[in-house]
């Protein structure tokens, strides 16, 4: 006579959407941790060196007194 295991009502594993949640929080701490410490990629440069020019001739920098 073999004895079957006892099903009990809830479950003890957790279920897959709460691993991926917390995968999914701890990818998204880890890169906002990154993004504060360079600041310098969020800065807006000039894509083209005309573009630059244009910006560096209407800044302080490029007026001659």
């Amino acid at each position: 006579m073999s004895q079957e295991p006892k099903k009990s009502g809830g479950s003890t594993e957790e279920p897959i959407w709460a691993s991926v949640f917390l995968l999914a929080f701890g990818c998204a701490l880890l890169l906002f941790l990154i993004a504060i410490e360079h600041q310098n990629w969020f800065e807006l440069k000039p894509a083209t060196g005309t573009a630059e020019a244009m910006t560096y001739a209407s800044s302080d920098r490029g007026h001659r007194s």
